[in-house]
């Protein structure tokens, strides 16, 4: 009886559980920001060897990310990530994975995360030129205020995913994966066990001991970079939080030339209202009109935006 379980339990089609697919995401996620973060520390160790690098990141990015995943989709038939949690892909129909998924999944894996950084970067451009009353064309001021609605749509798309899986519903847990026909199992066990005597005795492929190195550093050093900005974050925030508030600047010659008087239209205040970069106070209008044109406080000539006015309350407000 026990024998021809044995012979029955291999058939049986075991899904990954759902903690275990969302923790591939979360990793392949990662690695665009734990990268970046060494990036910015070479730039700032080494500005004139590595400055280049944080200017065309996404490029390197792109390249560095097509390489790895490139490797493992055709090696190992899935994502670093998912590989990494031993997982793999197949295709829902015949239970195999083509070159033409390989082709498909690379695209979704690399090209399309980089397209869409571009996008958002694009948009966030476009409405900042926008909101400081910068020509725009109108099919860009459309495709920046439909961003938005178009992200939360795909999210809620990513959740009703992953409450069809979680009941069995559906065999996919993403909508990329549903729309490329995968679904993700578990990798077969069939690879690379070996020990160092392997090694010493030439067992063991270059090529086998350099893709598992490579996947355990990536891995670990993913984990540790989003471990220590975590960390930083909290620690910065934490010290924000017991800074004595710090005393008034002070005063320089255009201070008692410009008191109680709008240093632009030279009478009392209507609505006042601060550069927060500056401190100067001014007329609402006054400087709602010269920051459109200019961007910049008059008087001390900082860099300044319309999201850097602060309204003044006084007793004489109604």
């Amino acid at each position: 009886m026990a024998a021809k379980g044995a012979h029955i339990t291999p058939n049986i089609e075991v899904k990954p559980s759902l903690f275990e697919v969302l923790a591939a995401d979360s990793l392949n996620i990662t690695f665009y920001p734990a990268i970046k973060r060494v990036v910015d520390f070479l730039a700032t160790a080494k500005p004139a060897v590595f400055g280049g690098l944080v200017r065309y990141y996404d490029e390197f990015y792109l390249v560095f990310n097509g390489l790895v995943q490139g490797y493992y989709i055709k090696q190992y038939g899935g994502s670093l990530a998912e590989v990494f949690y031993g997982l793999t892909r197949q295709s829902l129909r015949s239970k195999s994975f083509s070159r033409k998924d390989r082709n498909r999944s690379f695209v979704v894996l690399v090209l399309v995360p980089y397209a869409v950084r571009k996008l958002e970067k694009a948009c966030a451009r476009w409405k900042e030129d926008y909101e400081n009353a910068k020509h725009v064309p109108a099919h860009r001021k459309q495709l920046f205020r439909l961003l938005p609605y178009l992200q939360a749509c795909y999210e809620g798309a990513k959740l009703i995913h992953y409450v069809s899986y979680l009941a069995n519903v559906t065999k996919t847990h993403s909508p990329s994966l549903r729309v490329l026909e995968l679904g993700l199992t578990y990798l077969s066990e069939e690879e690379e066990s070996w020990s160092f005597k392997d090694v010493l005795q030439g067992k063991v492929r270059v090529a086998t001991m350099i893709s598992a190195a490579l996947l355990r550093w990536l891995e670990l050093s993913a984990f540790f970079l989003q471990f220590i900005e975590w960390w930083q974050t909290e620690a910065n925030i934490g010290d924000l939080s017991k800074l004595p508030i710090p005393d008034a600047p002070d005063q320089d010659s255009n201070t008692n030339k410009y008191a109680n008087v709008c240093p632009i239209c030279l009478q009392k205040h209507i609505i006042p209202t601060a550069v927060s970069v500056s401190g100067y106070v001014y007329c609402y209008r006054c400087i709602a009109t010269h920051l459109q044109r200019e961007s910049r406080c008059p008087i001390t000539k900082y860099p300044a935006t319309i999201n850097d006015l602060i309204g003044i309350y006084t007793g004489d407000d109604d």
